[in-house]
């Protein structure tokens, strides 16, 4: 089973949301799910990402890239931060603030900022090439590697999301209606600065899923409900794997944003 998703939602995935607390408490796997089940889910986890993308071009496109000794320092452009821009069709409100070694608040970004911790909310409706969805998103995100000598950032911290979608089935025969509620926590998820591929060259994201299926575009008109566990494992490749309630595995390719099944 193939589904293609734009590249720009490869991107987000670097992303990854963030987190750590927010969002739903965890559930047991859902007994008895059946492949087409895990095959929306893993659809609608992949989806996500594309609003995260968000936090994460903004935080990476503001940190300055590794410099050899002596080069001039650069930057980061503060007029992206501390206010609202547009992405994927939705508006984020973000923020950030610089932390030194010793965890202080510093004034700004210097040569002693270690970490940028970033928080942002986001809100609108995104428009994929299979999906619609209407977001409420929040992340609180903790970036490390940000000195001008480091080749690589870290991202650690937790989102929480509610998507009202309606996407293409992963085998492209029907329509599906969701109402997602997810919180994702992000570990280690590490990528180099320099890199052009857009993938991850390590780390895990783990999301905490409660979902409606529906019947319509009416989040009242409950078809059935399902809770799982999504743990996607980046490889350093352009294949990422991609594991629902322990059982359904497939593959990403972060480039070209097919997923395919591996187990049923």
């Amino acid at each position: 089973m193939r589904r293609s998703f734009p590249a720009r939602v490869a991107l987000a995935l670097l992303a990854l949301p963030l987190i750590a607390g927010c969002g739903n408490k965890v559930t047991a796997p859902a007994p008895g799910m059946t492949a087409t089940t895990a095959d929306d889910i893993v659809v609608q986890s992949v989806a996500s990402l594309a609003v995260v993308s968000g936090d994460f071009q903004y935080a990476i496109s503001t940190t300055p890239q590794s410099a050899p000794a002596g080069a001039r320092q650069v930057m980061p452009v503060r007029a992206l931060w501390d206010t609202s821009f547009v992405h994927n069709g939705l508006t984020f409100e973000a923020s950030r603030n610089f932390y030194d070694a010793d965890d202080n608040l510093l004034p700004g970004y210097g040569p002693l900022a270690v970490r940028l911790h970033w928080t942002s909310r986001a809100y609108g409706t995104y428009v994929g090439e299979r999906d619609t969805a209407s977001v409420g998103h929040e992340a609180i995100l903790d970036v490390r590697g940000i000195q001008a000598g480091q080749d690589t950032l870290q991202f650690d911290g937790a989102c929480h999301d509610t998507l009202q979608n309606t996407f293409r089935s992963l085998d492209d025969t029907r329509m599906r209606y969701f109402l997602w509620v997810s919180s994702t926590t992000i570990d280690a998820v590490r990528f180099l600065k320099s890199s052009s591929t857009g993938w991850p060259i390590s780390g895990t994201a783990t999301f905490t899923v409660s979902a409606d299926r529906l019947r319509s575009n009416d989040r009242a008109d409950v078809e059935a409900h399902f809770d799982a566990t999504v743990v996607i494992t980046f490889t350093g490749t352009p294949q990422a794997l991609v594991v629902v309630n322990g059982s359904y595995q497939y593959l990403w390719n972060v480039s070209t944003g097919y997923i395919t099944r591996l187990s049923v």
